[in-house]
Formats: structure tokens, sequence, C-alpha cells
């Protein structure tokens, strides 16, 4: 069953900076995350957002915090993708710490597959278009994902977004994809945590015994891929860094033609636009038709 958008509790807050908050969208190793709505600047709308009240043990090192700050800011200055959630801000040092990105109703990738199976190659072809594509726009702007993996896809009704990105609060580390800190590396290990997605989206199994986390000897198992996925996907999982593809030329190799641009009605399967369409009511119900138009 899909987790439907909460209301809010009495311990629950009612405002985070400038968010005034109608709801709970989930909860996460880095705090609770909230559908909220802003503030409307220079004549705009009021833009509906997912705050996430971050957990202050989480920002004791300073250097973390003006990490994370300089993240937030370099994606709301240079990353423009419609495969990417825009950044919105955060507030690092009050009391009450949240980070924020636009809300778009969508679903997790996670939840769908797990609740209908797995995609049809044209649609993984698709989805993989757009998250590379999105990857690809954070590389350009000197930044990273940094915690791909099907929960932090959401699928919506102009197509898929990456969410969560940037530094990954309450991550466990060791992912055998990880090669260092530096930009090249941080893009080889999207890029692998990419294709786990995509193996996920294939065939509803994760490919490492169903862990997101594998050994470093253990080697990905594409059972149930489509076959003209298996060559795409293993480049991806490759244990070396260096030989993974770039962003750029997955997208070409999964969607040279653009389906991930349209629709997603126009690709994916009836169900999951089902679910996502009761999303984008639930969240009207509680902010408004246009609290999420950008």
């Amino acid at each position: 069953m899909i987790e439907r958008i909460a209301g809010l509790r009495e311990t629950d807050p009612r405002q985070l900076g400038p968010f005034r908050l109608f709801g709970t969208l989930g909860h996460g190793g880095a705090g609770t995350v909230y559908l909220g709505k802003g503030a409307s600047r220079r004549g705009a709308r009021k833009r509906a957002a997912a705050v996430r009240a971050v957990r202050p043990e989480l920002l004791r090192d300073r250097q973390l915090r003006a990490r994370l700050r300089h993240e937030t800011a370099r994606v709301a200055d240079a990353v423009d993708s419609p495969f990417v959630t825009d950044a919105l801000g955060c507030e690092l040092d009050s009391e009450l710490p949240w980070a924020a990105e636009a809300f778009v109703p969508g679903v997790p990738l996670s939840a769908l597959v797990a609740l209908y199976g797995p995609l049809p190659e044209m649609s993984v072809r698709a989805l993989g278009g757009g998250l590379a594509r999105g990857l690809a726009a954070l590389d350009a702007a000197g930044t990273a994902h940094g915690d791909l993996r099907a929960s932090n896809v959401l699928l919506t009704a102009d197509g898929p977004r990456l969410v969560d990105y940037g530094i990954a609060l309450g991550r466990r580390p060791g992912a055998v994809g990880a090669a260092g800190f530096g930009q090249s590396a941080r893009r080889a290990e999207d890029v692998f945590a990419l294709g786990t997605v995509l193996a996920l989206a294939a065939s509803a199994r994760h490919p490492f015994t169903g862990s997101p986390l594998p050994s470093a000897r253990e080697g990905p198992d594409l059972a149930g891929v489509p076959d003209a996925l298996c060559v795409p996907l293993l480049a991806c999982l490759h244990k070396a860094p260096e030989t993974r593809p770039t962003p750029e030329a997955l997208a070409r190799t999964l969607d040279l033609s653009g389906t991930a641009t349209r629709p997603a009605r126009e690709w994916l399967p009836e169900p999951y636009l089902h679910e996502i369409g009761s999303r984008a009511d639930e969240a009207r119900a509680l902010i408004g038709r246009r609290g999420w138009e950008r």
C-alpha cells in the first residue's frame, strides 16, 4: 500500500522557517519531511515545499553545515532541470533546523515497484534517461546526488524527479560504488547507484542479493532484467569507477529519442499513473490547487 500524506500530529511543528506546514510526507534517517507552503517571492505564487526537519544531532559539525549550505545554494543557483527538484534553501543553525526542496506531487519509485511490480523496458529506458539527465545537470553544476536510491526518485505526471540530493545526512557509509570524494568519483558513485535503481525498476529485485549495499566481491544479479538493458546496467555497476559511463552517455544509450521529456502518461503503466494522480489530489486538498506551481 502506498503511504499517504498524513495530517500533522500535536507534536509536529506548524512552521519551519518561512514555510507553513500542512502534512507529513514521510520519515527518514535525517528527519521528518513535511508538506509546506512558503511565502511568495517577487510576485510569484506561494510555492509548495517538501521541508525536512533535520535532526540537530546530525549537524554538530560546523564544516558539515557549511558544506550543506554551499551545496544547497549551488543547486538553487546553477541547476535548472526538469528531472531535479528545485532547492529552496535551508537554515541549519536554529533550534529547529530545516532544509527545503520544491514539492512535486509524485510517488517514490520504490513504493510503486513494491506494489505493482517491475516496469516494462520502454518505461525503464525513459526513467533512466530522465534520471541520467538529472545527474548530468547536477554534475555540470559541480555537485552530485550522493544518496541516489529508489526512494529518492519520485515519479510524477511530468516524469521522474531526483529528490534529497546533496550531502546525505544520516546515510550509511560503505557502498561499493564509492571511490573517494572528488567530483569524478562522486559522479561515478551516482552512476553506480542509478544502475541499482534501474535494475530494481526493471525486475522488482535488488541486483545485490536483496541489499542496495553490495560487498566488494559481489557481482550484480540481473535476473528478470530485459536482455537489452543488461549491457548498459552492467556498465553502470562495474566495480572500476573509471569504466562507468558518464550520465550524458548513459542518457543517450537508454533514451536517445528523449521519451523522458514527454508526459508520463505516454510511457508509464496505468496503475502507476493512478497512484500519482491520487498523490496530487491529496496535496491539492491540503494546500490548494495551485500550491506547487513554479
